[in-house]
C-alpha cells in the first residue's frame, strides 16, 4: 500500500511541475517581440514533458498510477489540442488490449479514441469544462456517450 501512495505522489507531484513553468512562460509571451518563435519552442519543450510524463505514468504496474495517467492524457489534449505523440498513441493502443483490467482497457480505448479522432467530440473547451481531477470518472462517461450515442464514426 505505501508503495502505491508513493507511486501515485511521485506520479502527481512529475506532472504538476510540468505545468506551473509553462504556465509563466505564456505570461511572457505577451512581452517579447518573437512571440511565436518562444512560443513554439516552449510549446515543444512543454509536449515534450507531458510526453514523458504520460509515458512514464502509463508504463507503471500499479493499476491506480496507469487509470491517473489515461485522465491525464484526455485532460492534456483537451488543453492542448496541438500535442500529439505516436509514443502516446502507441502505449494506450497497448493499454486497450493487454490492459490489466477490463476498466483500464476500456478508458484508454476512450482516450485513444479523443486522440485519433478529436473532431468526432465536443470542443476541447467543452472536454476541458467537464473534466474534474476529485471525479475522473466524469470526462470518461463523457466520451463513453460519445462514442455510443452513434455521434462517433470513423472516416477512413
Amino acid at each position: 500500500m505505501k508503495a502505491l501512495k508513493a507511486a501515485i505522489a511521485a506520479v502527481i507531484f512529475f506532472s504538476t511541475s510540468i505545468i506551473p513553468a509553462e504556465v509563466s512562460a505564456v505570461i511572457v509571451f505577451e512581452t517579447k517581440d518573437s512571440t511565436v518563435v518562444t512560443q513554439s519552442t516552449d510549446e515543444a519543450k512543454l509536449f515534450e514533458k507531458f510526453e514523458n510524463a504520460l509515458l512514464y505514468g502509463l508504463s507503471s504496474d500499479v493499476s491506480g498510477v496507469v487509470e491517473s495517467s489515461l485522465f491525464n492524457s484526455v485532460n492534456f489534449k483537451a488543453a492542448y489540442p496541438n500535442f500529439t505523440s505516436a509514443n502516446v498513441v502507441e502505449k494506450l493502443k497497448r493499454i486497450a488490449v493487454e490492459g490489466d483490467s477490463h476498466s483500464l482497457r476500456y478508458r484508454a480505448y476512450l482516450a485513444l479514441s479523443y486522440y485519433r479522432y478529436p473532431d468526432q467530440f465536443d470542443s476541447p473547451e467543452v472536454v476541458l469544462s467537464i473534466i474534474d481531477t476529485r471525479y475522473q470518472d466524469g470526462v470518461f462517461f463523457f466520451l463513453q456517450d460519445k462514442v455510443q450515442s452513434g455521434q462517433f464514426t470513423s472516416k477512413q
